[in-house]
């Protein structure tokens, strides 16, 4: 009978609400069965106890299930620090018996149950003087429980405090010490226990409330929080801080009555100051957008399949399974990434961005931003990731996946297309109506290379490869390279039309960098359970070659002209770097995305909803992917590679040959090529040029003049007479007085063989520089800004035009003969003499 007692009913597995007030007391004759029924039933209980002891110690008993404990999961960057804590509605962290103090074991022991490793889970002495306590008040005003009892309620019967649940209680505290033990009783009750503000266990709460590990905890501290346990809101240390101290105090006292400590030792510990430094409760994440995309790619990624057979079983692992996550993110990147976003965009009117840089040699992503403000309330926007969820057309970024696909299909760098301003291409199958397409600004620029045609973003000339290659292949070496999607295959893929994710522009840069092998980006190195075991486990980091070694270099070589000399020079990096510009259609898409053989990232700068087009007066200046995009790169990338050594890209030296050739016309150079359009090239055997740039037969006999030491105006006009085209550059010389020609090019001489209409390169002293920078004239009048410019040494040109191209200006900053916007912006240093382009607002 003793046995079937005391298994008793099965359990209910309600779950106990700790703060859900106990029913009211009733009154009258309700009131006194009620207190007729504790008395009898309490009574009953501790007979049975009494009377059931022997059986409970040693005859076998069902084991009692008890639900496994909820447990903080933590994820941490590369170097171990911590990203995010993740939790559900409840934070605990479990920890071993023997990592707890023990003087914070004997102070909860001392306060919550002295006679603990006497009782056999129900104490008789105790449970007697609740049932005189609840009989006088009609309720249970003392619950008389065991810490054994406390984690059957925690962990099995839960519910309201009445005599029912109470029988079942010691029922089920009287099978767990038989079952357990008191070791593992008292460490899964202190595991589990709640401590407030959403702190269960003693290592959650030695954190909430000290910032430390349950293990560095002294005495003091392990006596506050052993007060806390019997109500932390009325001993809330940080709301009542006197409390929890009178509290901690009567800890002390009773730690001493019980021989846990001597009177001395209280004494001191009561003298100490509570010493709290409390963390932050609110869940704020470090890297916000990376721990989005973690958390993302653990649930929706079958790689991590060791988690749970579907997305939801993996949150519930993640959320509730105490993993150690540890993840690729470098923090030095990671803050660069972040600083280079602010400098970039300082005010809050300004558009957003997304950034994601990748380790090319690994596939690790770095860094990753994916808007302003996780945490802002005031944004609907603030949580959506800009950097791996929104898909933003590309533009001209695109341009090297085409610029591949040729390459993999026999083009040269060197073969010529025509690019005139506009040009209408005729339909294909499935495009049935003529494809219209203008270069930006619509340039004409007549016939260029394919190198020109990518250092400069020739739209019309990336259309005639569209045309000959088809839409299928480019998308296919997209795919290659590392985007993910599927995407539309019509020509206007070429210029960038397709929607992508920074984070699969970023995979592709990535895969340049590494010389054609493309690997997966990946976020997370390793994953161990709360027992310390491996359940994830990055695999190898070989990747797949999808693209000949041969063809990258090639892309990559073109790539680093577009940066040293092309739309992208303000990304320079001062060691070789590789990159391309986009700027979409109607602006609301600006990027910039580049390599060096050690990081590879993707910029995308522009608004959430993505219809606002960057031009003034929406934004400080007109934005496209050589300006913002481009110095936020720069920022970036100067910041996380710092003092690390500059790596050159690799050269597949045993298929490749080297010729100086004349970079302004792709053939090789004469005597008569000026020295600066000379450079050594490297290209595939049998690819090189062959032809010098002038034959005999187009060359005139005439006399070059010396004009050194001649003032500027008199050399330039000397030349003019002998026929030649006059380029006039600054040198600064130390030792000439400005204005005075210094150098020539070609050198001076009689009968000298020169091709028809030579340029002649005139080198003219200057005052005390060679480089100036652009003074910041937004806002001012026309005639201050072209004053201040000239005054610095530029040549400058004047559009008067409203923002969005039409004759009407509309909006609050409209001013009539305003400087709304100059290019190159204000802050870039450029060479003495540059042309700067002031865009003003018409005047009537």
């Amino acid at each position: 009978m003793c046995r079937r007692l005391l298994q008793g009913t099965r359990p209910s597995g309600d779950r106990h609400d700790p703060d859900r007030p106990p029913d009211r007391p009733t009154t009258g004759g309700v009131m006194h069965a009620r207190r007729l029924a504790l008395l009898a039933g309490t009574a009953a209980l501790l007979g049975l106890a009494g009377a059931c002891s022997p059986v409970v110690t040693f005859a076998p008993v069902d084991e009692v299930e008890l639900r496994p404990p909820e447990q903080t999961s933590v994820i941490h960057d590369a170097e171990g620090r911590v990203l995010a804590e993740l939790h559900g509605e409840i934070n605990r962290e479990v920890v071993e018996l023997e990592a707890m103090p023990g003087e914070l074991r004997d102070a909860v022991l001392a306060i919550e149950d002295a006679r603990f490793e006497d009782h056999v889970g129900v104490d008789v002495r105790g449970l007697g003087r609740a049932v005189l306590r609840n009989a006088t008040h009609g309720e249970v005003v003392e619950g008389g429980s065991t810490i054994t009892q406390q984690l059957a309620k925690n962990t099995v019967t839960g519910g309201e405090p009445t005599l029912e649940r109470k029988i079942e209680e010691a029922s089920v505290a009287l099978r767990l010490e038989a079952q357990l033990g008191k070791a593992a009783i008292l460490e899964r009750y202190l595991n589990e226990v709640y401590f407030g503000h959403g702190a269960y266990g003693v290592q959650a709460t030695a954190r909430r409330y000290f910032s430390r590990d349950v293990e560095e905890l002294g005495l003091a501290e392990s006596a506050l929080l052993a007060g806390v346990l019997q109500s932390p809101s009325t001993h809330d240390p940080l709301a009542d801080p006197e409390a929890a101290k009178a509290r901690r105090d009567l800890v002390l006292e009773q730690m001493a009555r019980h021989g846990f400590i001597t009177e001395e030792e209280a004494q001191a510990a009561r003298t100490r100051d509570l010493d709290l430094q409390p963390q932050d409760e609110a869940d704020e994440w470090a890297a916000p957008y990376f721990v989005d995309h973690v958390l993302r790619e653990l649930q929706h990624d079958e790689r991590f399949g060791a988690l749970g057979a579907t997305p939801t079983e993996r949150a519930e692992a993640i959320f509730r399974g105490g993993l150690e996550i540890e993840t690729t993110l470098d923090p030095r990147w990671q803050a660069s990434a972040e600083e280079a976003v602010e400098a970039t965009l300082p005010e809050p009117d300004d558009p957003r961005a997304g950034v994601v840089a990748i380790d090319p040699q690994t596939g690790e992503v770095r860094a990753l931003v994916g808007g302003r403000d996780w945490h802002a309330e005031d944004d609907d926007s603030s949580r959506f990731n800009l950097a791996t969820q929104a898909a933003r057309q590309p533009a001209s970024a695109f341009k090297p996946i085409v610029l591949a696909a040729a390459l993999e299909h026999g083009w040269t760098l060197d073969d010529q297309l025509e690019a005139p301003a506009e040009e209408e291409f005729e339909p294909v199958p499935g495009e049935p109506e003529p494809w219209t397409v203008s270069n930006f600004e619509d340039r004409d620029h007549g016939i260029v290379s394919l190198r020109e045609a990518t250092t400069n973003s020739v739209n019309v000339a990336f259309a005639h490869l569209a045309q000959e290659l088809g839409a299928a292949r480019i998308a296919e070496t997209a795919r290659d390279l590392g985007v993910q999607r599927d995407l539309a295959e019509t020509r206007a893929i070429a210029l960038g039309s397709a929607e992508v994710s920074v984070l699969e522009m970023a995979s592709v840069q990535a895969t340049l960098a590494s010389g054609g092998i493309r690997r997966e980006p990946t976020v997370v190195r390793e994953i161990t359970g709360p027992d310390g075991e491996t359940v994830y486990q990055r695999g190898a980091i070989d990747g797949e070659r999808v693209l000949d070694e041969t063809t990258a270099w090639q892309v990559t070589d073109a790539l680093t002209e577009v940066v040293s000399r092309g739309t992208g020079e303000r990304a320079h990096l001062e060691r070789p770097t590789a990159g391309k510009t986009g700027t979409s259609q109607r602006r609301a898409d600006a990027w910039f995305t580049g390599f060096t053989p050690d990081l590879a990232a993707a910029v995308w700068i522009g608004f959430p909803d993505g219809t606002r087009a960057m031009v003034p007066p929406t934004t400080r200046t007109r934005v496209q992917g050589g300006t913002w995009p481009a110095e936020l790169f720069a920022r970036f990338g100067l910041g996380a590679l710092g003092d690390l050594p500059a790596s050159e890209f690799a050269v597949p030296e045993e298929r490749l040959v080297h010729r100086e050739v004349d970079v302004t016309r792709g053939c090789l150079p004469t005597r008569f090529t000026s020295p600066e359009d000379v450079e050594e090239r490297a290209f595939l055997e049998g690819e090189q040029p062959t032809e010098p740039c002038e034959d005999a037969e187009t060359a005139t006999t005439g006399d070059v003049p010396d004009v050194a030491g001649v003032p500027e105006e008199e050399a330039v006009t000397r030349l003019r007479d002998e026929g030649f085209a006059v380029e006039v550059e600054p040198l600064f010389d130390a030792s000439r007085p400005p204005g005075v020609a210094i150098e020539q090019q070609p050198a001076p001489g009689d009968d000298v063989d020169l091709p028809d209409g030579w340029e002649a390169v005139v080198r003219v002293s200057s005052a005390d520089r060679t480089r100036v920078t652009v003074p910041d004239v937004l806002s001012a009048s026309l005639d201050e800004a072209e004053a201040r410019l000239r005054d610095e040494g530029f040549a400058v040109d004047v559009v008067q035009q409203c923002p969005d191209g039409g004759e009407t200006c509309t909006g609050a900053r409209h001013r009539p003969g305003a400087v709304w916007d100059v290019t190159p912006g204000h802050g870039r240093e450029l060479p003495i003499h540059d042309r700067v382009e002031v865009f003003a607002y018409p005047e009537p």
